[in-house]
């Protein structure tokens, strides 16, 4: 192994931790919502499930944030929001992409993003929203697989 592939990874591992700070902060700098009665939860969502949940509610919440990014012609919040998306994609494929198929959604899901960002960069909103567009496709194609998985 050379320095430069030893330094690498080390420098991936460190991103790696960083992003897991960030997105355990996000409730915390997430806007406030009315408080809600706690539902029960079912014995499936105790099990694998309720990560499942975790990372589905943070990418819900990021994708508005940068639907609304969009919508408002604000190129910083798109960026951002979709930056924001990529690490969580990135923390996710390193935690649940070994299922068959499923990392080559997330890697759609990724693709999706770059296009975001770089279309972001160009002040291009109709690029934009077409990667978003994209974006969308990429969710409901996974989602479809994961629920003909069960």
């Amino acid at each position: 192994m050379t320095r430069a592939s030893v330094s690498a990874d080390l420098s991936a591992v460190i991103s790696l931790v960083a992003l897991v700070g960030l997105f355990v902060a996000i409730p915390t700098i997430a806007p406030a919502q009315e408080a809600q009665p706690k539902q029960p939860q079912a014995k499936a969502e105790k099990s694998g499930e309720q990560s499942a949940s975790f990372w589905m509610e943070r990418k819900l919440h990021l994708s508005q944030q940068l639907l609304a990014g969009i919508t408002s012609g604000d190129f910083d919040k798109i960026t951002t929001s979709a930056q924001a998306m990529r690490g969580l994609n990135k923390i996710e494929a390193f935690i649940r992409g070994q299922t068959p198929g499923y990392r080559t959604q997330l890697q759609f899901f990724d693709e999706s993003l770059n296009e975001i960002i770089q279309q972001a960069d160009k002040d291009n909103l109709e690029g934009a929203a077409l990667g978003f567009t994209q974006l969308t496709i990429s969710c409901v194609n996974c989602h479809k697989q994961l629920r003909a998985a069960k």
